[in-house]
């Protein structure tokens, strides 16, 4: 018995039109699935960088401020080799690239701006302009003008001082195309940022 050719020819059309359409939806679907699959990868590592300069900041910040009696600088120094040392098993990322900033104070106190009446609720200070005397403020340290903090001069400081550990790094995207889409061409800066206080006897070396 002969087979009709339009039912089977019919049939033939479906059966291509079908696999033309999982090609349509795959390519439809394809760059969908590589941003998320890349994103995913983008967030996790940026992630662990944060995570890895947070814990190597503070593991580098409490190593130095037991030992006062090694210099200033030579404890700068340390500082800044242990937290370069800390994230360069992450890879890619250049030994140059830590930014590293301290500022010291007297007491935690001190670390703090100095508390004013926010006259107009606008969050900030405003000082004299004009007729207006500018806002009250607890002039902690009397010297007639509002501080920000009261910082010391120094890099770590001295017995009993509090240090502002502040560190930047400037990370580049590994997917080019995620940097210009998420506006991160030029990369992202990851910081990481603690307070302590150093030890408050200078002769603090241990000795075995």
């Amino acid at each position: 018995m002969r087979v009709p050719a339009r039912p089977f020819l019919s049939r033939l059309r479906l059966i291509r039109e079908d696999r033309g359409t999982t090609l349509v939806e795959f390519a439809l679907l394809a760059p969908v699935l590589i941003l998320l699959i890349a994103g995913g990868i983008e967030l996790g590592r940026l992630a662990l960088i944060k995570s890895t300069l947070e814990t190597t900041t503070s593991s580098a910040a409490r190593a130095i401020l037991v030992d006062l009696e090694v210099s200033e600088d030579d404890r700068d120094r340390a500082l800044r080799k242990m937290i370069t040392d800390g994230i360069r098993p992450l890879g890619g990322i250049a030994d140059d690239a830590v930014q590293v900033e301290t500022k010291v104070y007297r007491s935690f106190g001190e670390s703090y701006p100095e508390s004013f009446s926010d006259l107009n609720g606008n969050g900030q200070y405003d000082g004299p302009n004009g007729t207006f005397g500018g806002e009250p403020f607890d002039d902690r340290n009397r010297n007639g003008r509002f501080d920000l903090a009261v910082q010391r001069e120094g890099k770590l400081g001295g017995a009993g001082d509090v240090v502002s550990y502040q560190v930047r790094l400037p990370v580049q995207l590994l997917f080019g195309f995620l940097a210009r889409d998420w506006g991160m061409s030029d990369g992202i800066v990851l910081q990481s940022e603690i307070v302590l206080r150093n030890e408050p006897v200078k002769t603090s070396r241990r000795t075995r």
